[in-house]
Order: structure tokens, then sequence, then C-alpha cells
């Protein structure tokens, strides 16, 4: 069911999942991105995961759940990493509005995220803007 976008409201929730970082996942972002920072050691079972990869994973559900239409442009992303975490971690996400106005043609709506670890510690906040025709 498509979202109506002019309903959602300032504090209304619109992702909360579960995401599990196992090891495959994690080993196709880092070949995917040439990722080279020797974060990720496969052979690790219990590695960190690159921070990018973490949001990366994130971000994806976010998206899913908004259902963005067609011509819709990511204009701006803030995050700030808190924690570390590993292979084999569930994170969980909740995402927020944060605005959501229109001007001229054009729909606004900033998103904030929260995202804890196992231990349901903080590890990571993002904030997104996305830019969708009214």
């Amino acid at each position: 069911m498509p979202i109506d976008y002019a309903a959602l409201a300032v504090g209304d929730t619109i992702s909360d999942r579960k995401i599990l970082l196992c090891s495959d996942s994690v080993e196709r972002y880092v070949a995917a991105v040439r990722d080279e920072s020797g974060v990720f050691d496969p052979s690790d079972s219990s590695s960190a995961v690159p921070p990018m990869a973490a949001a990366a994973f994130s971000l994806r559900g976010v998206l899913d759940d908004l259902g963005i239409p067609r011509g819709t442009l990511h204009t701006a992303q803030e995050m700030t990493f808190l924690g570390e975490v590993s292979v084999g971690e569930t994170l969980s996400c909740t995402a927020s509005v944060a605005q959501n106005a229109v001007r001229g043609a054009f729909r606004f709506i900033a998103v904030v995220m929260d995202v804890r670890g196992a231990d349901q510690s903080l590890v990571m906040t993002a904030k997104s803007t996305i830019v969708t025709p009214v």
C-alpha cells in the first residue's frame, strides 16, 4: 500500500526493523565497495563490521519502508557512529519523521534514525533528507 506522504507528521515512526549482520552480507558489502580498511576479517566469526556497512543495511530498511516513488532524490545524510558492531549481531533500527514540508512542486521529508546494538546501546544515529515530487 503506497504511503500518503502528506499525512506523515513529525514524530511518526516510519520504520522499525531488526537487521542481522551476517558474515555473508557483510562480506558482499565489503567486496562491492572495495573496502580495503581491514576492519572486517571474513575468517573471524565475530569480526567488526565496517561502520558504513551497518549504516547501509540500516538505511536500506528505512527506504524500503518509505516506498519512495520515482523521481525521489536523497539530498542529505548525516551520521554519527557511537559504538562498534560485530558480525552476527542483530541491530534494532527505528526511524521517524523529523520534517515534512512542501516547497513549490517538491516535498522535503527528513527522517531521523536510531540504531541500537544487541545490548540495546545506541550505536548509530542518522538523519536523511529526501525530496519527492508533490
